[in-house]
């Protein structure tokens, strides 16, 4: 259930005090969390996605396929942060979707990742919103290397590698994943409104990772509030 309040603003003298006392506290080393910054996406979506693959799934063993829950557009993998890194990358977060629109993004076919190299991952292509996705990334990467000046305490180098916008669909469990020309050239087709920007903690057990969304902004090109969930429901 997500808290029916909303996400407080922030200014910088406070996130500034905020991550100095948390850094230093003595307990903060046993809070830290697997974060990314991720696009939603709508269940019938991912649904769509993975009914589009279904032939794929049933014949490739070697591939580790993402269950429909686990499907986001992420924009920026955070990895460990603690409690005070987990403010300001929310904030970042809340500022970028301040400067955003909802968009159409449509997926027409699959991507295999890296592209140069041995291909480790298997996801969705865009030809409609994949620009807008690729904007909001870089605006992410922007916002995130401000608040760390801002606060003194950066903590996170910027991507260097050029952002593609997907969604992942299949990792491989091999050191490569190798399709046929037939099996990429399977018929993906699917179409949503990107309006939320989320904030995601990632877990790992034996079955592989789980999401929680953390924080919601909508994409409404306005400097408002978002939602923040303290109720983490893992998918």
């Amino acid at each position: 259930m997500a808290f029916s309040g909303t996400f407080p603003y922030l200014n910088t003298e406070r996130l500034r005090k905020q991550a100095r006392a948390l850094h230093e506290s003595p307990r903060w080393r046993k809070e830290m969390l697997r974060i990314f910054v991720a696009l939603v996406l709508s269940d019938a979506f991912k649904q769509a996605l993975a009914e589009a693959t279904a032939g794929l799934r049933a014949g490739r063993a070697d591939l580790r396929w993402i269950k429909p829950d686990g499907m986001h557009l992420t924009l920026a993998f955070l990895g460990e942060l603690d409690q005070a890194g987990l403010s300001l990358a929310t904030e970042a977060a809340r500022r970028t979707a301040a400067g955003g629109s909802a968009f159409v993004l449509e997926a027409d076919g699959l991507l295999a990742l890296p592209r140069r190299g041995a291909a480790k991952v298997l996801a969705a292509r865009f030809s409609a919103g994949g620009n807008e996705a690729e904007a909001l990334a870089r605006c992410l990467e922007d916002e995130l290397e401000a608040l760390g000046r801002e606060t003194g305490r950066p903590f996170r180098e910027r991507e260097r590698r050029a952002f593609k916008a997907h969604a992942t669909l299949a990792r491989s469990t091999r050191t490569a994943a190798v399709l046929t020309q037939e099996e990429m050239a399977a018929p993906v087709r699917a179409r949503t409104t990107i309006e939320t920007l989320g904030v995601f903690e990632s877990r790992l057990d034996r079955s592989g990772a789980r999401y929680g969304l953390l924080a919601e902004f909508p994409l409404r090109g306005t400097d408002i509030p978002g939602a923040l969930l303290p109720h983490r429901n893992y998918t």
